[in-house]
């Protein structure tokens, strides 16, 4: 139900067809640790790559960091070099078709006063269109925003979602709407359900 919601929210506005930059959404749904395997879904994050210099950039919820990426057979990796020098991999397959998801695995090493916290991460990595990764807005009149408000019974629907489901249907308002990785990891399907129909009113022509 979720996928197909996403899926009638999402406009793609073109693809790169040079592959000078690709981007990928990564998960990961279990981790290793010395302290045994665990399962968990909560790892993940958008990985740029940029095959002009063989570097990429990393995207998380809470930063954004840069690294050196390394092809191999049928795959590829990327080491992130902290400031502290502490050392962070991610591998994932590259085989056909390369649209599909990629099996990957990502690793931190990370050495604390003296001790060495190490984990695992289990899961995968899948190409998208970069606009899939970023916002759109769509300009609209204050008073276009009262009749959607208005006609969509907002006021009543606020009632029922979240506080975090709540700030994308006032964004959604002002013409604001959530990219694909932050409807996957944000909202629930009352919310995406919502904000599809806000940008549904939006795109008619009035």
């Amino acid at each position: 139900m979720k996928n197909i919601i996403l899926f009638a929210l999402m406009i793609t506005v073109g693809s790169y067809a040079q592959n000078k930059e690709r981007t990928y959404m990564c998960n990961f749904t279990s981790y290793a640790s010395a302290k045994g395997s665990f399962k968990k879904d909560g790892l993940k994050f958008t990985l740029i790559t940029h095959d002009n210099n063989g570097t990429f950039t990393i995207k998380r919820s809470t930063d954004t960091t840069q690294g050196k990426m390394i092809k191999a057979d049928k795959g590829i990796s990327f080491i992130e070099v902290s400031k502290r020098g502490n050392i962070t991999t991610t591998s994932m397959t590259q085989l056909p078709p390369l649209e599909s998801e990629q099996k990957a695995v990502h690793s931190q090493n990370i050495l604390l006063g003296g001790k060495l916290i190490a984990s695992q991460h289990y899961g995968t990595c899948q190409y998208v269109d970069p606009m899939q990764t970023k916002k759109r807005k769509i300009t609209v009149s204050k008073i276009r925003r009262h009749e959607i408000y208005q006609k969509l019974n907002i006021e009543a629907a606020l009632r029922t979602l979240s506080k975090k489901d709540a700030k994308y249907v006032f964004d959604a308002l002002s013409g604001v709407f959530p990219s694909r990785q932050e409807m996957e990891s944000d909202l629930s399907i009352e919310g995406m359900i919502i904000v599809s129909q806000i940008m549904e009113e939006m795109m008619k022509v009035k």
